[in-house]
């Protein structure tokens, strides 16, 4: 039997990380498209999972993930930048960055509500956006460095925007967020109920020491 099951998404269209993708498979050439690692698996981590899962830590985790692997984030963020997060109350694992992202929407985004991205976007906005009945307002970072426009924000947040998504470094430009724009985007949802939603994946990929 066959289940025809119709899009809920039928205009977005494919992503362009799978066709990138696809056609980087096709053609046999390195792929700029998708965060491949270009190195194996260390071997002192390969042995350490053999370990764990030979002595039984195979079962299911606390919701909010185990409380070692919270500690040892709150203790990373203190270190790199001078933050601290309680373990217990402010740090939840997730399984991947996606599902991270999927699940930030999901939580807090309403139907009516307005969400404000930055294009080009990377391809899970959108949909998870859509997906809780949201208006999604897109901004183009501007040529030929892509800068954001800050104005331009201002103009577009209004009484209905719940949400504003940031990306550094950006997927796919490189951009990396500069002090003086968090310092604007602060003083923009001061006062306000606004969350900002930092998918910062690529955190550690930076090689100009950018900070």
């Amino acid at each position: 039997m066959v289940i025809h099951s119709e899009s809920k998404f039928p205009n977005l269209g494919i992503s362009i990380f799978a066709t990138m993708s696809a056609l980087s498979q096709q053609h046999n050439t390195i792929n700029l498209a998708q965060g491949f690692p270009g190195f194996s698996v260390d071997q002192v981590l390969i042995d350490l999972v053999y370990k764990y899962m030979s002595d039984g830590f195979n079962q299911y985790s606390p919701m909010a993930g185990v409380l070692k692997l919270r500690e040892a984030i709150s203790t990373k963020q203190k270190k790199l930048y001078d933050l601290y997060y309680n373990p217990e109350s402010e740090i939840t694992i997730c399984a991947g960055a996606t599902e991270a992202v999927f699940s930030t929407i999901s939580a807090f985004v309403n139907e009516g509500d307005e969400v404000i991205c930055f294009e080009p976007v990377f391809d899970i906005y959108p949909p998870a956006v859509l997906l809780n009945k949201a208006k999604l307002v897109k901004i183009k970072l501007k040529q030929p460095n892509f800068e954001y426009d800050w104005e331009e924000v201002k103009d577009k947040i209004t009484s209905k925007t719940k949400l504003i998504i940031l990306n550094s470094p950006h997927n796919p430009t490189g951009k990396v967020l500069k002090y003086n724009d968090i310092q604007q985007l602060a003083n923009l949802v001061k006062d306000t109920e606004i969350i900002i939603l930092s998918d910062e994946v690529y955190e550690h990929i930076v090689f100009d020491n950018k900070p």
